[in-house]
């Protein structure tokens, strides 16, 4: 039976369906042509507990009105740009794989860059979608209430998590995101069809929840495209050509370059991130110096690095020569860590085309490929390089349920990072 309780201020968004609490919130008149043209918004909260739908219905009330808020024209003009942006931008377009980075983000930090600190948060957390359920938030129910296999039950966590990426909350799915998200895809039609099997069924499961409309089906409503380009799997660089061009650097006198390039050669991190390192994500864990790497493409992809022993001198050099809080500092651009990430891409591009002579699919993130390789051939357990380099984890088991590797573990496995003198 739905237990009764007194009275509440947000009685009139509660309402009992058999022994279920629904939230419902009506739609004001003079904004529905611009919501749908819904009379009111209901949902249900999946409790028979009503001071527990009262707790879950906060979230999705403020959502609502803020919806109301946005159709009568109130929203403030950053949040309106930021949304106006992400419509016709969309969060998923393509990424540049040596930056990380989209078109949209660098339009997006172009205007950042000159609001202050308060109201750039604003702008990010509605340009990005930060605002709203992640997307990958069920994935844990869903998969333990789905698969008893862990090779399945990792490929779904894996295509959930892939998704995130692009998608980052349950509130920016559409159809025409998933198509964004295909026309994104290098991988072979089998493996992008496979992921989006796995997509399906967890959209599915959120609908049969009511934790998303029952009418939207971006997933099902899509088909591929006959062909997609394969992907070409990215070459690790050999110790030669490691050497080649530390060599070039050298010539060129480039100290931002050749310290992004050191850093990324015991680290495998990707140039974004390196590039938007500051001075205070070197940071002590359990007695280890490591680099702390935040806002990262992806979820695995934020992590703690222990410091190999062979650059911890230049990491201390770049603390103390830093100029503008970055690690890596003394980079010249009009924008933040996108623009500096592509200043150093673009200048990276060149030493290797230009002065190295090196063929054009060797790039800065072929650097992730060599420690992977490195680490593989010292016989590092894959989830322990996984949590170095920042990749989710091969197996439910590892992705889903492990607290992570220790900073003792990850140390000793960088340590084995060794290139040919």
């Amino acid at each position: 039976m739905l237990q009764m309780v007194g009275m509440s201020k947000q009685k009139d968004y509660l309402i009992p369906r058999g022994n279920i609490w629904y939230a419902r919130m009506g739609i004001p008149e003079d904004v529905r042509h611009k919501l749908g043209h819904k009379r009111e918004y209901i949902q249900s909260l999946r409790t028979p507990d009503r001071n527990v739908a009262l707790i879950k219905s906060k979230p999705l009330i403020a959502e609502w009105k803020n919806a109301i808020h946005i159709a009568r024209g109130n929203a403030s003009v950053i949040q309106k740009t930021a949304l106006m942006m992400r419509h016709e931008a969309g969060a998923d377009t393509r990424i540049n794989e040596d930056t990380g980075m989209s078109d949209a983000d660098y339009a997006a930090e172009d205007i950042a860059d000159g609001l202050d600190g308060v109201e750039q948060e604003e702008f990010y957390d509605y340009y990005t979608g930060r605002k709203g359920t992640p997307f990958n938030h069920f994935a844990s129910e869903f998969i333990k209430a789905t698969y008893t296999n862990a090779k399945t039950a990792g490929d779904a966590l894996r295509s959930i998590n892939l998704f995130t990426a692009y998608c980052p909350t349950l509130q920016s799915v559409t159809a025409r995101a998933v198509i964004k998200w295909i026309d994104a895809e290098t991988r072979s039609q089998s493996s992008v069809s496979k992921t989006k099997t796995f997509l399906s069924k967890y959209w599915k499961y959120l609908q049969q929840r009511d934790y998303v409309d029952r009418d939207l089906k971006p997933f099902t409503d899509i088909e591929l495209p006959k062909t997609l380009k394969a992907r070409k799997a990215r070459e690790a660089y050999t110790d030669d050509e490691v050497a080649l061009i530390l060599d070039q650097l050298q010539l060129k006198q480039d100290d931002a370059l050749t310290a992004i390039t050191t850093l990324a050669m015991y680290t495998g991190a990707r140039i974004s991130e390196l590039a938007g390192l500051r001075v205070d994500n070197v940071i002590t864990a359990d007695r280890i110096t490591c680099l702390k790497i935040e806002e990262s493409k992806t979820n695995a992809g934020n992590r703690t690095v222990p410091i190999h022993p062979k650059i911890q001198d230049l990491v201390k050099t770049l603390i103390t020569d830093s100029t503008d809080g970055y690690l890596v500092s003394g980079v010249k651009s009009k924008g933040g860590k996108a623009r500096r990430a592509d200043v150093l891409g673009k200048r990276y591009g060149r030493l290797v085309r230009n002065d190295c002579k090196l063929p054009k699919s060797k790039v800065f993130h072929c650097f992730r490929n060599t420690v992977a390789t490195k680490l593989e051939n010292a016989g590092v357990p894959e989830n322990i390089a996984a949590d170095i380099v920042g990749h989710d984890k091969a197996t439910m088991t590892y992705g889903l349920y492990s607290g992570g590797t220790s900073t003792q573990q990850k140390f000793d496995a960088v340590k084995s990072i060794e290139y040919k003198e």
